[in-house]
C-alpha cells in the first residue's frame, strides 16, 4: 500500500504523516495517550477534520492502535488545545516501517 492510498482527498504531505506516526512512537513504553496540536505540524495548515481521517486510515491500515477521540468542540478556543487525542496509542511494526520509509524517501 502507497502513502498515497492513506492521504485524504486534500492529499496531505508525507511530512503530516511522519509527524503523526513519528508523536506516537516516540515513547517506546508502550501504550499511552498522545494529543496533536497545530504546533505539531510546524505551520502546515491542518484541521481536524483531515487529521481525523488520516488518523483513521493510518489505524485501519495496521499502522497503530488506539482509540481516536477529536476536540473539535475545543478547537475554537485556541491554539494550546488538541485538535484530536489518541488514547492507548501504541506504534506497530508497520508504522515504523511506514516512517523509515518517509523519512528515508529520495527526494
Amino acid at each position: 500500500m502507497s502513502l498515497n492510498d492513506l492521504t485524504p482527498a486534500d492529499n496531505l504531505p508525507d511530512q503530516i504523516v511522519y509527524v503523526l506516526l513519528d508523536k506516537i512512537k516516540h515513547d517506546e513504553e508502550g501504550q499511552r495517550d498522545v494529543s496533536f496540536f497545530a504546533e505539531d505540524f510546524e505551520g502546515k495548515q491542518v484541521n481536524p477534520e483531515e487529521l481525523l481521517e488520516l488518523l483513521n486510515r493510518l489505524k485501519q491500515s495496521g499502522y497503530f492502535t488506539g482509540e481516536i477521540e477529536s476536540n473539535k468542540a475545543n478547537s475554537e478556543s485556541g491554539s494550546s488545545t488538541p485538535l484530536v487525542t489518541c488514547k492507548n496509542a501504541e506504534i506497530t511494526t508497520e508504522g515504523r516501517a511506514m516512517l523509515k520509509s518517509i523519512f528515508f524517501k529520495p527526494v
